[in-house]
């Protein structure tokens, strides 16, 4: 073995030798195999570094650029490149890792610190130290521990450890974000979860969306669900079959193909829509209320609220207008306008003004401050009391 080397120019390391260095000049040519050694904790090499069939470092480099073709790199320390790190294989780094652009045909691995331009890999990429990096992508995985990264893209998943900021992750199936995450974009074929507290700005997927933290997010939506497991603030929810939040709601707008159901209250300033039920266990309280067969809470508050045909209005409702389609229910009403379509029923309502359409059914306490505009065959069954002022809904 030989202790020390340096070169002025070009120096070559045969296949599958073992040589020390501390500095080199020039270019450094590296046979397949081959393994170069640090003298003092660190390699510099002023020039590139080309190989063929792969080497090993032990000890930290520093060095200008790195190709190797037909093997992979593996580096025992620190790796410091100036610019590219190319290597057809694998790219292995126990240290922390920097340069520019950094590709591999199938992984790669850094275990300490990170920075970079831009990382790419055929297969995998594994940082499991802080990360600094503009752009990330990999053809089946990503995985993070923590940093901040603009791009990080997966033809399978994307998944980071612990505390992260990212401007923008996708994946072909899944984006898993397991710690306090800040994230501009989330999007998945299939699905999208954070496990702790986190800010969004978007989040997409084809199936389900889930938060299980504390949550803030300006639009979210699924092709199936979007489930919220703690306390959230959003702007838009949307999803193909249901909308479940599992303790209180804040926010704009709920939709979903289903239903649109709140464990505890829901407060939104905009719409909440359903093609079957929109609930909550507590208060529902927006703009306006729409759902294929019924809305429910023990409180209701809404400026509009539409009941379809057949449907039915349960809790105790406080609206502006309140529209009861064919054959629809509800009871214990206080609004400025009821309009009951045929063969709709009401019971116990405290309006100022009461529109009856024909076989349409008021009963129980009825109390108004300006009109009942009843068609012929309309039904009241109750008996109508004129007053001054309504009075307040109890809750």
């Amino acid at each position: 073995m030989v202790k020390n080397m340096a070169a002025k120019k070009r120096v070559h390391v045969e296949n599958r030798a073992r040589k020390k260095f501390s500095e080199v000049d020039g270019d450094m040519k590296i046979g397949k195999g081959a393994t170069i050694i640090a003298e003092n904790k660190t390699i510099v090499v002023h020039g590139k570094i080309k190989n063929k069939g792969g080497f090993k470092c032990y000890g930290n480099l520093e060095v200008l650029s790195i190709e190797s073709k037909k093997g992979s790199i593996k580096i025992f320390g620190d790796l410091k490149v100036k610019r590219e790190v190319e290597a057809d294989k694998k790219l292995i780094v126990s240290g922390s890792l920097e340069a520019e652009d950094v590709s591999a045909g199938m992984t790669v691995r850094v275990y300490k610190d990170v920075k970079a331009d831009k990382i790419r890999a055929g297969f995998q990429v594994d940082l499991r130290g802080n990360a600094e990096v503009d752009s990330i992508s990999a053809g089946a995985r990503v995985l993070l521990t923590t940093g901040k990264v603009g791009k990080a893209s997966a033809g399978m998943s994307v998944i980071t450890k612990k505390e992260i900021e990212l401007e923008k992750a996708s994946a072909g199936m899944s984006v898993k974000l397991l710690g306090i995450s800040k994230v501009a974009k989330a999007s998945a074929g299939m699905s999208v979860k954070f496990k702790k507290d986190a800010e969004i700005e978007v989040a997409s997927a084809g199936m389900n969306v889930k938060f299980f933290g504390k949550t803030k997010v300006r639009k979210a939506s699924a092709g199936m669900n979007v489930k919220a497991k703690n306390v959230i603030e959003f702007g838009e929810l949307d999803a193909g079959m249901s909308v479940i939040l599992k303790k209180d709601a804040t926010g704009e707008k709920a939709s979903a193909g289903m239903r649109v159901h709140g464990k505890s209250n829901i407060i939104l300033s905009g719409s909440a829509s359903a093609g079957l039920s929109v609930s909550a266990c507590k208060k529902l309280e927006a703009e306006k209320i729409s759902a294929g067969r019924k809305i429910k809470a023990k409180f209701i508050k809404a400026e509009s609220i539409i009941v379809a045909r057949k449907g039915r209005l349960v809790g105790i409702v406080q609206a502006d207008s309140v529209v009861l389609n064919e054959r629809a229910r509800a009871k214990n009403l206080y609004v400025s306008e009821l309009e009951m379509m045929e063969r709709s029923r009401a019971r116990n309502v405290f309006a100022n003004k009461i529109i009856i359409e024909d076989y349409a059914v008021l009963s129980g306490k009825v109390e108004y401050t300006d009109s009942i505009e009843a068609e012929g065959k309309a039904k009241i069954r109750a008996k109508p009391k004129k007053v001054k002022e309504l009075p307040a809904p109890k809750f």
